[in-house]
């Protein structure tokens, strides 16, 4: 797993082709997502992996600090149950997602 986080979003991209999303409705626009919404949230940025399969997504924040890892919220989502193809979520980049954790929010508000 610890070589999973190390990775860095251009070997994944290698691995993962260049858009996951050509012709496809993408997650943004199937959950009508505001455009202030989607200028935060990873899934435009690194559009060569699924929503589900990135960390800290707006879809898995919540707002008690959440870190973006927990995929449950992804099993129900109709983004991923139209083309998940049923296969198990598993997280494959990290950390260029949305980060709420109360620390490194009030570390940015300092500087």
């Amino acid at each position: 797993m610890a070589e999973t986080k190390t990775r860095k979003a251009a070997e994944v991209k290698e691995e993962r082709g260049v858009n996951f999303w050509i012709d496809k409705s993408p997650c943004w626009d199937l959950c009508n997502c505001p455009e202030m919404i989607k200028g935060e949230c990873p899934v435009a940025k690194y559009q060569f992996l699924p929503c589900w399969e990135i960390e800290g997504t707006y879809c898995k924040l919540d707002d008690r600090g959440a870190t973006g890892k927990d995929t449950s919220i992804c099993e129900t989502c109709r983004v991923y149950k139209k083309y998940g193809n049923g296969q198990p979520i598993v997280l494959k980049l990290f950390g260029k997602g949305i980060n709420t954790h109360l620390e490194e929010l009030d570390r940015v508000a300092r500087k």
